[in-house]
């Protein structure tokens, strides 16, 4: 029973104080007992790991497989004890770690609970190739391979340490366009290649905007009187805008108010933010092949609301004969050439 394991393990913990140890040293065993001849048992043990844990604080452990044993296809039913003890409180699992179906379960459950952060783990058992672990960054020094490199591994603090030292020799647009773009492309194009994934892709984008942040504090503003209102917009299907939210913030720093409509916008909300009379032109971004549709779609309804209206398009998918294609205006390869648009457009 819950009881009668409880009262053990109280007994257990109250004598190991008794002689200076700590519950949190202390691990106890909740038996598991095997279901063929005892089936009630699995959820006593279960619920016996919950109230140690609770009641009295200690650690627990299990030998997990002992749950199957004399059933059929074994593993089927000890990965689902395992979970479940996962749930209630299990912290170290006996387990056969050549079985891979269990240390699957493990690493599944580190990441449904929040414990193997952003699935780093899970994703460098299970994803296939090397570029799945975090790169190594330096501590010290700065240079635009070290920056690279920070962005790549989604490094929010060292990106933007690395970009205030690159900035005390080097151009802020030089750091944008020959160090930060370049990095968002190539982890865009290696999410779509299935070579890393939207984790790693989140924290490459966190890592460049803390970068960009760095770069946007530094630069002076010409903003006193307004050029002009742009439309910003990822095209419906696409929630990737770190590349947007960069041509934003430096439309702004050249003098431009954005309407920015963040990512995966509907084409029916992109034309109607269009439809005041003083914005000429809009932007569009995507960054994947699948969402180049969206993109056609919405400056097609773009035209036929406001035939007058300019569009501009970006992104890594993206080239100058496909943005004409598609009945793009401009197409523009990097953040400053959106700027030099704009600047065309409102002259």
């Amino acid at each position: 029973t819950v009881e009668g394991r409880g009262d053990v393990a109280r007994k257990i913990v109250e004598r190991c104080g008794q002689l200076g140890i700590r519950p949190e040293e202390i691990f106890i065993d909740c038996l598991t007992m095997t279901v063929s001849t005892e089936q009630s048992a699995a959820i006593v043990t279960v619920e016996a790991l919950q109230r140690v844990k609770r009641e009295l604080g200690t650690k627990t452990v299990l030998g997990v497989s002992n749950i199957s044993f004399g059933l059929p296809q074994r593993e089927l039913i000890s990965c689902a004890f395992l979970q479940t003890a996962l749930i209630y409180g299990l912290d170290l699992a006996i387990i056969d770690p050549n079985k891979a179906s269990m240390t699957g379960a493990v690493r599944s459950y580190k990441v449904l609970h929040n414990i193997d952060k952003d699935s780093i783990e899970y994703i460098a058992a299970y994803g296939g190739t090397s570029s799945a672990a975090p790169v190594q960054v330096k501590t010290e020094g700065a240079s635009p391979e070290q920056l690279t490199a920070a962005i790549m591994s989604g490094l929010k603090d060292e990106g933007a340490r690395l970009t205030g030292e690159l900035l005390k020799t080097m151009d802020a647009m030089a750091i944008v366009d020959d160090i930060l773009i370049p990095a968002l492309d190539k982890i865009g194009a290696d999410f779509e290649k299935g070579k890393v994934f939207l984790p790693q892709l989140i924290l490459a984008a966190g890592a460049t905007q803390s970068a960009f942040d760095v770069i946007k504090a530094g630069m002076p503003s010409d903003s006193s009187v307004s050029k002009g209102r742009i439309v910003l917009a990822t095209v419906k299907g696409d929630v990737h805008d770190i590349g947007k939210n960069i041509v934003k913030v430096l439309l702004e720093n050249y003098g431009f108010q954005v309407d920015d409509l963040g990512k995966d916008v509907p084409y029916e909300a992109v034309v109607q933010a269009a439809q005041d009379p003083e914005i000429k032109l809009v932007g569009l971004s995507a960054l994947m092949t699948t969402t180049l549709v969206s993109m056609e779609e919405t400056i097609k309804l773009l035209k036929q609301s406001r035939p007058d209206i300019q569009v501009v398009v970006g992104g890594a998918v993206l080239t100058p004969e496909y943005a004409e294609k598609i009945g793009a205006d401009y197409y523009a390869k990097d953040a400053k050439a959106t700027v030099d648009i704009a600047r065309k457009v409102y002259s």
